[in-house]
């Protein structure tokens, strides 16, 4: 495909290719940078593209998975709860109820999400030395620290209840 057909087929399909974004991401912004990147993507490709191809339904194609990828990228950023705090105390805090409670919680962890957990916020690491430090990938280190948030959440809740 040659640049001047890639323009006109962007330029054709940009709008629906905006809509299709505004409507899996619910945001006009978000969405602009999805279909920025889908465009991007297709740009790098456009040399390998045929005349022949169904211009359309590969915009809207590319467009679906990059917000898609937006999206996961967003659930995995989750904001720790300032209630699950687990730095490490001073000795004379080691007798401190909350800490206590928090690491009973942390305990009873599965174990790839305790030891996350516990390299994090004890051992003060970012998440880059625990990918070294497990062999995990970033989105596998993002995965099970979102897990493990979830389920502290979880047992505080249960806690508070009791």
């Amino acid at each position: 495909m040659t640049d001047k057909e890639f323009k006109n087929a962007i330029l054709q399909y940009q709008p629906y290719m905006q809509k299709v974004a505004e409507k899996l991401l619910g945001d006009a912004d978000n969405a602009e940078d999805a279909v920025q990147e889908a465009v991007i993507g297709l740009w790098k490709q456009r040399e390998s593209l045929k005349t022949s191809v169904d211009m359309k339904s590969l915009c809207g194609t590319v467009v679906k998975r990059r917000c898609i990828d937006m999206l996961r990228k967003q659930r995995l950023e989750v904001p720790i709860d300032e209630n699950l705090r687990l730095i490490e105390p001073s000795p004379d805090e080691y007798s401190d109820e909350r800490y206590l409670m928090a690491r009973a919680m942390v305990d009873r962890l599965p174990a790839r999400q305790r030891d996350v957990i516990l390299m994090k916020y004890e051992e003060g690491m970012d998440n880059k030395a625990i990918e070294k430090a497990t062999g995990m990938s970033s989105t596998h280190v993002y995965a099970t620290l979102s897990r493990a948030y979830k389920a502290l959440r979880e047992a505080l809740t249960q806690n508070k209840e009791e």
